[in-house]
């Protein structure tokens, strides 16, 4: 697969990981830290990857990215998206969490080489995905209002007609990925041994 060069691939890894009981980036993953395995999977599709953090606590040794620190601090994951998008080198970026260990690089590309519009998501039947979604920088100024307005669900974003959403169902991924791993992140250790529990049950 060559790299996509007109869209900046956007790791958020700023989270408190209440949940969890332990900070999830360092959670080991096939042989890595879980970050340095999603920095690793970002790295195989885009040539520009910004990593977002609370505060820049956190090395990352194998790869090129840049890290940068929340420009508004405590707003959660809209505050990492508008940080993320502030810094991009391109009008486009792919965000995803750094909690997700089954990312899929033909499932990443497939989104980004959708049509033009200020967002791409998956919905699910659990609802929109909004953490493996492509934005535009047309987004800032109203993510940015979101966060002075303390409106901080993305889902919000997503449904503001003053901006272009394509919402692919599920159908359009399971061609590639039949299970929708893709869309598996980790917030609890519940969530954390099934997340093992399905690698350990793959086949091969």
């Amino acid at each position: 697969m060559s790299k996509l060069k007109d869209i900046t691939g956007v790791i958020l890894a700023g989270g408190k990981s209440r949940r969890m009981g332990q900070d999830k980036r360092y959670l080991h993953w096939q042989g890595l830290n879980l970050l340095d395995s999603v920095c690793g999977v970002m790295n195989r599709v885009f040539e520009d990857i910004v990593v977002v953090t609370a505060i820049p606590d956190y090395e990352l040794r194998s790869l090129s990215v840049r890290f940068i620190t929340d420009e508004i601090p405590g707003k959660g994951s809209i505050g990492g998206l508008f940080s993320g998008l502030r810094h991009s080198l391109n009008s486009y970026c792919f965000v995803v969490g750094c909690d997700m260990p089954y990312l899929n690089p033909e499932v990443i590309a497939e989104i980004c080489r959708n049509p033009p519009a200020d967002i791409v998501v998956v919905k699910l039947l659990q609802g929109f995905q909004p953490l493996h979604a492509r934005y535009s920088k047309q987004c800032i100024p109203f993510l940015e209002e979101m966060i002075q307005s303390d409106n901080l669900k993305i889902q919000h974003l997503i449904t503001d007609s003053r901006i272009s959403s394509r919402i692919l169902d599920e159908t359009h991924i399971s061609g590639i990925d039949p299970h929708l791993r893709s869309f598996i992140n980790v917030n609890t250790p519940a969530d954390w041994e099934f997340a093992r529990k399905a690698q350990r049950n793959s086949p091969g």
